[in-house]
């Protein structure tokens, strides 16, 4: 569970424990492209029949015992029935919008691992970090295993007070051990936080080729996750960074693969986000920035946003509105070419997902 960085870390922890013969599973949200993305088994996203069936039997047996449960309910009952179906060795859920009350927390979890905490989901977690902290960490059950992922000392304290209350054992992951890939900053940290969580689950350390083995899976595991590709010579990065905290790490991972080279942004983001805080970030970096509108409802509207924040680039320049994603990322690809420069397409997994349709089927 956390703010960020779940998904990964959860991907990474699964691969270790299969590298080391123990079969495991993991259980994704949200999904990009597909429902199927929400389930891996042993280090490779099920099918569209299996994942048919599985959900299916979910929703009968909700339907017979008169249960009104949610989607993430039923898609989390789904996921369980299919790790005990493939006779897993270890399940890793990955916590859906909070801790106290999801549904993950289910499945009584032996062990719990929180990357960290951000502000994000305030008008259900609470309004600081301590509050959001104290919400997730009260899921943890008595004799289970904290693995912490984060150094800030306001979630360290919490997590040891409510660790000593219920008689959990707190494990302090630290930074970890360098990996050998080229990984985004943010992803090389959630990925070694995931290796550190396996060798605290196994006891022992992993091999140079164990760790090896789990590393060359990483790049293109998660959808939208600083996917990286080519529009008429010039480099995309979509990612699907959708709060403050996210935002900078995925601005921190552009400059450190690509260095000072002008960036042109594309800016879709949902309404209950902070958009404030995430386009200050954009706007110190941005030479050219495009709002757009993700994908579903709750999508704020461009041009809303350009009322309501006058949003600039970094030469003072007033960002404009382009509601067409595809088309966005034509436009600012072109635009930044002649300068040498990288395509960002940010502020949410629902802006990423047409680019990645329109990436994929080019």
């Amino acid at each position: 569970m956390g703010t960020n960085g779940k998904g990964t870390t959860a991907v990474s922890l699964a691969a270790a424990l299969e590298a080391t013969g123990f079969p495991s599973g993991a259980y994704l949200s949200p999904h990009v492209l597909s429902y199927t993305e929400r389930v891996m088994l042993r280090g490779a996203y099920v099918s569209e029949e299996r994942f048919a069936a599985a959900m299916g039997k979910a929703i009968a047996v909700a339907d017979a015992n008169g249960v009104p449960a949610s989607q993430f309910e039923l898609l989390t009952a789904g996921a369980l029935g299919l790790f005990a179906e493939e006779g897993l060795s270890w399940g890793l859920l990955e916590a859906g919008l909070g801790a106290r009350h999801d549904a993950t927390t289910a499945a009584a979890p032996e062990a719990v691992v929180l990357t960290n905490v951000g502000l994000d989901h305030t008008e259900y977690l609470g309004e600081t970090v301590e509050e959001i902290s104290h919400e997730k960490l009260a899921s943890l059950a008595p004799g289970a295993v904290m693995i912490l992922g984060t150094d800030d000392p306001r979630v360290a304290e919490i997590a040891r007070q409510r660790c000593k209350e219920i008689d959990a054992c707190l494990v302090e992951a630290g930074a970890g051990s360098p990996l050998s890939a080229d990984l985004p900053p943010y992803v090389a940290r959630d990925a070694r936080l995931g290796l550190r969580s396996a060798e605290v689950l196994l006891d022992r350390t992993l091999t140079a080729a164990e760790r090896e083995r789990v590393v060359r899976g990483i790049p293109g595991a998660l959808p939208g996750r600083f996917e990286a590709f080519e529009v008429r010579g010039v480099p995309v990065v979509v990612d699907g960074a959708h709060n403050p905290a996210g935002m900078e790490a995925a601005l921190e991972a552009v400059r450190s693969l690509y260095g000072e080279r002008p960036l042109g942004v594309i800016f879709g983001v949902l309404r209950d986000k902070d958009v404030g805080s995430m386009l200050t970030g954009l706007r110190k970096q941005a030479r050219v920035l495009v709002l757009t509108r993700p994908e579903g409802e709750g999508a704020a509207d461009p041009a809303h946003l350009m009322r309501e924040h006058g949003p600039r680039d970094r030469e003072g320049r007033r960002a404009r509105v382009e509601a067409d994603i595809v088309r966005a990322v034509e436009e600012v690809a072109e635009e930044i070419r002649v300068h040498s420069g990288v395509v960002l397409v940010t502020g949410s997994l629902r802006t990423a997902a047409p680019v990645l349709r329109w990436l994929h089927e080019r």
